[in-house]
């Protein structure tokens, strides 16, 4: 049992030091290409989206010169670039929809690797034209990690490491042997929950893969299989526990004392 405290002790400092290295994802600003005269192009900003999910790109064409909408007789061009250059789709589209609307659908094909992507838009028709473009995020929750969800993951992850450390103690200051395993069973589930939840954090706001949602993602397959033979233990213990407390009432029926009985039977008698 104290080398099973002892790795647990040593599990718990190594998720700590790894859940203290920090994440960081920043979108880089919109920049606009405007001109005097032509159309201006306002594509709807994306901050972040979600990978592998089909997205919708909308766009308004705005007629500099008077400011009024341009539904007709144009025809618009989207380019998306992945962080690294690459050229992941191109599509077109001449027709309105929701009155004002010039979209593309792209598949969340497009969108299978986290990352920075970069989409440009163009427009145009026979005498003017208008380009823009945007940058946004692709993690696997489609939104990016701010302070306040920080801090809250990192109070429920304190939370639970308190309970974690509560568990261990009791393995080491409970005497009776099915609290002990009670104790240990207990920080076997809490350390199942810490591992899983710091790995889907770190994978889910991600945006590039990171080596630390692949060490959680081990830790936690690896402590569910364990927690089989925890559980096996808890009931085979106890099981033993009960059936020797049998033995003990019985030889006490038959005039042994209680003292000795617990000693016949390799248990302490206090």
């Amino acid at each position: 049992m104290y080398k099973n405290n002892k790795l647990f002790g040593i599990a718990i400092i190594f998720m700590m030091i790894l859940m203290s290295i920090s994440m960081v994802s920043a979108v880089k600003p919109i920049t606009e290409v405007t001109t005097s005269e032509g159309y201006a192009i306002e594509p709807v900003v994306k901050d972040f989206i979600r990978t592998g999910e089909m997205h919708e790109f909308e766009l308004h064409i705005v007629n500099i010169s008077n400011g009024k909408p341009i539904i007709s007789g144009i025809g618009c061009y989207m380019h998306l670039y992945h962080k690294i250059g690459n050229h992941a789709y191109e599509g077109y589209d001449d027709t309105v929809n929701h009155n004002f609307d010039y979209a593309f659908n792209v598949d969340g094909g497009n969108f299978t690797s986290r990352g920075i992507y970069h989409a440009k838009f163009n427009c145009n028709d026979s005498t003017y034209g208008g380009i823009d473009e945007i940058e946004f995020g692709v993690n696997d929750y489609g939104e990016e990690l701010t302070p306040a969800i920080t801090q809250s993951h990192n109070q429920s992850m304190w939370f639970l490491m308190i309970l974690f450390g509560i568990s261990l103690i009791g393995v080491v200051a409970i005497k009776n042997p099915l609290g002990k395993v009670a104790s240990y069973l207990f920080a076997h589930i809490i350390f199942i929950a810490g591992t899983f939840s710091e790995w889907q954090f770190l994978q889910g706001y991600a945006m590039s893969y990171i080596a630390n949602a692949g060490i959680f993602k081990v830790l936690f397959y690896v402590s569910t299989i364990a927690l089989f033979p925890a559980i096996i233990m808890l009931v085979a213990g106890t099981i033993i526990y009960y059936a020797t407390d049998k033995k003990i009432q019985r030889l006490m029926d038959h005039g042994m004392s209680e003292a000795e009985a617990y000693r016949r039977q390799g248990r302490k008698f206090k």
